[in-house]
């Protein structure tokens, strides 16, 4: 029979005095002051995230106004009179507590309206509290407006909502706003090990510190993670709750971002798989991974850590990742790992969509970023200064390279010459027709006709090893879906060597189809002038050679 009866740990320990309600101290402040000085309105909004308290502090707001026993300079309610007792068993007839979720229509309204008027029958004052109120209809809002602006003295109107945007603000002008923050990871903390004494349970600190990381600041949902864990009771060491809650240990999902920024594809999906295996929640490693990214650059910037709970290990590596990355790799990873989590959580098939998003970033990883772009032109009295620095990742190996540097070794003056840029472009152009014999026919012919060559540079230092194109879009070809990008991954696959490819403000020489073009004008000259040609053209008046074919020779025997 106990076990029937049993009372969840969120409902058995919820507040039910504002000296209990724990993490929001400017709000007990300003309704203590409220209270002290007579001072309390007519109608009130408490908005914030799941779990914080919004609907606990209007039912001790409603036991405080209506206490029998409360005297005028006092705060607390008593919770042992006739009205304390029945708003706390929810059977108290002028406490009206309305879920706005499921009665969302302007006659649910309405209703309110009709018995506003009568009197309380045994409380103070006649108290509404409207649960999720942003689930109201338009209607419904319009309909309440007159009322919640001018209610009737004994009416107290108190109103909660995690979605505050969805109100219309004639509903909030008429209210006073009070916005409940986020609880703090130390508020938690020392809450659930409290009520695991009381139940007879010592918990861990670290345990507890996992908790509370989880709940991301609810109280509610600390409560109700700690009711699943104590089921175990002897098992609630840190390595129980990391396997209950499906969190994966640090160590291991630092060594995964460690092989991500090191481009090492096969130990990142070896990884995985072991997660996989381990039967491990993706979202929560997604969630890890962009912890560590958030911590790491918090450190980079500040010199601090913003969790006091981190462990010293943690610090350890956050630091020494600080040092070894730079802030725009960190920023990338940060933007993409954001979207890569928003589409994980929507995917068909989570382990793959999560290798996949591993595998990208494992090539982000090892693509030069803007700031080593910007800084290419460095002497190399400075480049090589950068190489020494010790502890420095760099995010680009050897041997991933374009062409061999013998090849390009001579196009990577920056004189203007006519050799150079001959050099350039033959180059350039032998890339292009290769992409273009590999079936990618629609993005070599833009790149052809639409953009034209500024320079073909190979960058190789201690640090740096890849070769850069510049092109310029001088007909204004609008570019679709990472078009340059996806043409640089294309080049990479035909020279087994990375390529960063980007367009320039400044002029380039000529495309490749006006090359073509130049070539072919030249070649007409030539040949209009050899004397058969001349001859036929002599014959046939009005007439000259407008193109040139060649023709495959026929074998002897046809």
């Amino acid at each position: 029979m106990s076990n029937i009866n049993y009372l969840v740990l969120a409902r058995k320990y919820r507040p039910k005095v504002l000296s209990d309600f724990k993490g929001q101290d400017e709000i007990c402040t300003i309704i203590k002051g409220a209270i002290l000085n007579n001072r309390l309105a007519h109608a009130y909004l408490f908005s914030g995230t799941r779990g914080v308290g919004k609907t606990t502090l209007a039912r001790i707001i409603a036991k405080i106004v209506n206490c029998l026993s409360r005297k005028s300079n006092e705060i607390e309610p008593c919770n042992n009179c006739e009205n304390c007792n029945s708003i706390s068993k929810e059977k108290n007839i002028d406490v009206v507590e309305i879920d706005a979720a499921s009665k969302t229509g302007v006659s649910d309204v309405r209703e309110i309206i009709e018995n506003i008027n009568y009197k309380p029958v045994s409380a103070i004052k006649k108290i509404y509290i409207i649960d999720e109120v942003h689930m109201l209809s338009k209607a419904a809002f319009n309909a309440l407006l007159k009322t919640l602006e001018e209610p009737p003295t004994d009416i107290l109107f108190l109103l909660a909502t995690t979605e505050t945007e969805k109100i219309p603000i004639t509903i909030l002008s008429r209210c006073q706003h009070l916005q409940l923050k986020r609880i703090s990871q130390e508020v938690i903390i020392n809450q659930i090990i409290t009520i695991s004494k009381v139940e007879g349970f010592e918990l861990p600190n670290e345990s507890a510190i996992l908790i509370a990381r989880c709940a991301e600041g609810s109280m509610r949902d600390a409560l109700s993670i700690l009711d699943n864990i104590l089921i175990h009771k002897n098992g609630i060491d840190k390595q129980a709750v990391q396997s209950i809650l499906r969190i994966e240990d640090f160590t291991n999902v630092i060594i995964l971002f460690e092989n991500i920024c090191q481009g090492n594809i096969e130990e990142t999906l070896n990884l995985v798989d072991e997660f996989y295996r381990a039967g491990k929640s993706f979202e929560n490693i997604s969630k890890e991974l962009l912890n560590i990214i958030f911590q790491v650059s918090k450190y980079k910037v500040v010199k601090k850590f913003d969790d006091s709970f981190i462990s010293e290990k943690e610090k350890k590596h956050y630091s020494d990742l600080a040092n070894k990355l730079d802030m725009d790799v960190l920023i990338r990873f940060w933007e993409l790992m954001q979207k890569y989590f928003r589409e994980l959580i929507q995917s068909i098939d989570q382990k793959q969509y999560f290798e996949m998003s591993m595998i990208r970033l494992c090539y982000l990883s090892i693509i030069p970023t803007p700031f080593e772009a910007l800084h290419e032109n460095k002497n190399d009295a400075e480049l090589k200064k950068e190489s020494d620095e010790p502890n420095s990742f760099s995010l680009l190996t050897n041997n991933n390279l374009a062409l061999k540097p013998e090849q390009i070794s001579n196009s990577v003056s920056n004189e203007e010459d006519e050799n150079t840029f001959k050099n350039q472009i033959k180059i350039f152009t032998k890339l292009i027709n290769q992409v273009e014999s590999n079936g990618d026919l629609i993005i070599s012919h833009k790149i052809k006709n639409d953009f034209r060559l500024v320079s073909l540079k190979y960058l190789k230092d201690n640090k740096k090893n890849f070769g850069e194109i510049e092109l310029e879009n001088y007909k204004n070809s609008k570019l679709q879906d990472n078009q340059l990008w996806k043409l640089s991954k294309k080049i990479e696959e035909i020279t087994n060597k990375r390529w960063l490819i980007s367009l320039s403000s400044k002029k380039g020489h000529s495309s490749i189809a006006e090359n073509d073009e130049k070539k072919k004008v030249i070649e007409i000259k030539k040949i209009s002038k050899s004397p058969a040609i001349k001859k036929l053209l002599e014959i046939i008046p009005d007439s000259k050679v407008i193109s040139i074919e060649k023709l495959d020779k026929r074998k002897k025997n046809e």
